[in-house]
């Protein structure tokens, strides 16, 4: 392979994984954590149980 498409290959590969840590640190991730904490509560809640 040239030079420049080792160069392309790896700037293509740096990019994409700078896409998805953007993505996974993103609020939109956290919308499908919002849906599971209604169903499954959370740590600190299930510390305070009513009596």
């Amino acid at each position: 392979m040239s030079t420049w498409m080792v160069i392309a290959c790896v700037w293509v590969l740096f990019a994409f994984c700078v896409v998805l840590f953007v993505r996974g640190a993103s609020a939109g991730a956290q919308l499908t954590d919002d849906a599971h904490d209604d169903v499954v509560p959370s740590r600190a809640d299930a510390s305070r149980v009513k009596v």
